[in-house]
């Protein structure tokens, strides 16, 4: 199967993922600060995917939602307190936290970063087939809410070439339309 990103790494994939996911924040959401979130997902591109997931799954509503209050124990090393209260904050009145229901749109789409780097866990990646029916569920969002895809020319400079597929770490938030309005 030939993709528009058959020739990106997965790194670069998931950058795609994200840019996919804040399109979809900002013209859903646009009066609200979803700096925190992007912060998080861009993390993603720089560091190593047996660590991020574990950091993010913290901020996807399935989980956080599950807390009535903060808990040091569940979420001391990935998430401050302060950080929970902007969250809980930030997704009220908008999503109920509900796991894989795309009707749960916000939810849905916060989980596509985690599913991007869950679904290659401790794997080779081969072709990475995988991640375009992630890519596709995150741009049928988009497309069903009259939203722009971003431009996947932007990640094309990341090569499925480059380590085994994965491609070099990068810093990604120079791609955020949160992080750089």
């Amino acid at each position: 199967m030939n993709n528009k990103l058959s020739a990106v790494s997965m790194n670069g994939r998931m950058a795609y993922v994200i840019m996919c996911v804040e399109a979809y924040l900002i013209n859903k959401y646009p009066d609200r600060d979803w700096s925190i979130i992007s912060r998080k997902m861009w993390q993603a591109t720089s560091m190593n995917w047996a660590d991020w997931p574990d950091m993010f799954s913290s901020v996807i509503p399935d989980v956080l939602l599950q807390y009535p209050e903060y808990s040091a124990e569940e979420f001391g090393e990935t998430l401050s307190k302060s950080e929970f209260s902007v969250l809980k904050e930030l997704y009220d009145g908008i999503t109920d936290g509900i796991e894989d229901d795309p009707s749960d749109e916000l939810n849905y789409m916060l989980n596509k970063p985690f599913e991007m780097a869950m679904v290659y866990e401790g794997t080779v990646i081969g072709d990475g087939q995988e991640s375009f029916g992630i890519i596709e569920k995150a741009e049928r969002v988009l497309t069903q809410n009259g939203i722009a895809l971003p431009d996947y020319t932007k990640v094309l400079f990341s090569s499925a070439n480059e380590l085994n597929g994965w491609g070099n770490d990068f810093d990604g938030e120079f791609l955020s339309v949160i992080l750089n309005r």
